[in-house]
């Protein structure tokens, strides 16, 4: 027998699991600069940040979906839209697949979440988030003006809408029945998980949302930006038809909404294009996670708990809630889509599975710690007491949850619909008054304007604009995203108002 081996790989496995450790931490910093530079309005030092992570990452499968969805939405913001597209279409290459054809989670994955932790899995993207990105790139198209492209772009997103709606609930369901199966072999208590899923959902301190049903993954930002770009852009009757069906749409979704039915009762009036502009204001930021670490009593050799690490859903309150028209009397934004209850919607469907895979892995990575330091106490003492220390390092580094979100991603949309003004001018405010833009639009056209501002603390919004009726001839390609370089990170800079 090889006395040595059970430390030696021991030792190794430790040092492996430590590395993954320092690369989630990196992952954690590193998102923590993009969201503090982009809701501070410097939008130009957040698409740096972005930028470097996804060069520095691009050969790693695992993250790198989140990096491209980082850098697609700072390069918007700071008003690169070539750029932002270029990250946008591999972000959506990536995910494509999992439209129609590939299931949320494979068998590899499932062991090595089970072995190591759930920030293992290859990130994806969740169901609102891919939504929010067809969309978005949608909007990029348009305000360059490539109208066939933005067409494709807003189809996107009624596919992904469709596709969330019949298959999400079916695939958690059919992995809650995996892991289930697993958790019954071990002839754990049922009370045990339903203990602690109790107590994450506890520490959320808000009521659970309902259940997926077929309009959880709805969008109406999606659905009107698509409707806005009919009716924007088009006097064909079958465009217009569908325009209506996406508003009648949004009504069931958000009942008395006015734009809506001024929308409709524009197209049922028939006539040219309408000068109307449509402004969307999205504000704040979605929510992200924190980690919530919890006891639960399984006996594994001579403990009688294990420690797991679970994802606790988090709002940001830093948003300004609204805009208007400039002006005593001016016409105010109504809210249209709330990223907070779509994002909740889906992640309590999921809670009950990672709660159950969670403390699967954990007992397993307890259990094996166990028997790795008994084999080696039955070489020697010096040898037990390595591998221990080692497995506790190893449970320790390896026991994360899953933070990862796309962070720039908007917490409400706002719509304010007004008649184009005649001298071409539009100026917008904060709900309280206080200035926030002044857009320039066509006079006489309809004008579709879209208005981020991340933060209540950030001066200057982003404002991307498309204005007057159809126009003709894509842009020029936009070019891919330069290789890594050596060179290091742009230092972070103020971002101009786009």
């Amino acid at each position: 027998m090889n006395r040595g081996h059970a430390p030696r790989t021991a030792v190794a496995a430790t040092c492996a699991v430590l590395a993954l450790a320092g690369c989630q931490a990196d992952l954690r910093r590193t998102v923590a600069a993009i969201d503090d530079a982009y809701a501070g309005g410097r939008y130009e030092g957040a698409a740096s940040i972005a930028e470097d992570a996804a060069r520095r990452y691009q050969d790693d499968r695992i993250d790198r979906v989140l990096w491209w969805l980082e850098s697609g939405r700072t390069q918007q913001a700071a008003g690169r839209i070539p750029e932002s597209m270029a990250w946008y279409d591999r972000a959506y290459e990536e995910v494509r697949p999992y439209l129609d054809s590939k299931a949320e989670a494979t068998v590899s994955e499932a062991l090595v979440t089970t072995a190591v932790n759930q920030a293992m899995r290859t990130y994806r993207a969740t169901p609102p988030e891919r939504v929010m990105l067809c969309a978005l790139q949608g909007a990029n198209a348009l305000c360059a003006g490539d109208l066939a492209r933005a067409r494709v772009e807003f189809n996107r997103t009624a596919d992904f809408q469709q596709d969330a709606a019949a298959r999400f609930a079916k695939e958690i369901n059919a992995a809650q029945d995996q892991a289930n199966s697993a958790w019954r072999k071990e002839g754990w208590s049922s009370g045990i998980s339903a203990d602690a899923l109790g107590k994450v959902r506890a520490a959320q301190e808000r009521p659970q949302a309902p259940g997926i049903g077929v309009g959880s993954f709805a969008n109406p930002f999606a659905s009107y930006l698509r409707a806005s770009f009919l009716l924007a852009t088009s006097v064909d009757p079958g465009d217009r038809q569908n325009a209506r069906a996406d508003l009648r749409g949004i009504q069931e979704m958000v009942p008395g909404l006015v734009p809506a039915d001024e929308d409709i009762a524009l197209i049922d009036a028939g006539g040219g294009l309408p000068a109307v502009t449509w402004v969307f204001f999205l504000t704040g930021l979605a929510p992200d996670y924190r980690e919530f670490r919890l006891d639960i009593p399984i006996p594994v050799g001579n403990v009688n708990y294990v420690s797991g690490a679970f994802p606790v859903l988090r709002k940001r309150g830093d948003f300004v809630d609204g805009l208007a028209v400039a002006g005593e009397g001016g016409a105010r934004g109504v809210p249209i889509a709330d990223l907070d209850v779509i994002v909740e919607a889906e992640f309590d469907a999921r809670l009950p599975l990672i709660v159950t895979q969670e403390i699967i892995s954990s007992a397993g990575k307890a259990a094996a710690t166990w028997a790795s330091s008994q084999a080696a106490y039955q070489q020697n003492n010096t040898a037990g007491v390595l591998v221990q220390i080692m497995g506790i390092a190893y449970q320790a580094a390896s026991t994360a949850a899953d933070l990862r979100c796309w962070s720039t991603m908007p917490k409400q949309v706002h719509l304010l619909r007004v008649p184009t003004p005649a001298d071409g001018r539009l100026t917008l405010a904060r709900p309280d008054g206080a200035p926030l833009c002044t857009v320039d639009v066509d006079a006489g056209q309809p004008n579709i304007v879209l208005v981020t501002l991340p933060s209540a603390r950030a001066q200057h919004p982003a404002v991307m604009r498309y204005r007057g009726g159809p126009q003709h001839g894509p842009p020029a390609p936009a070019p891919a995203p330069a290789p890594p370089s050596a060179a290091p990170a742009a230092a972070v800079t103020q971002g101009a108002n786009p």
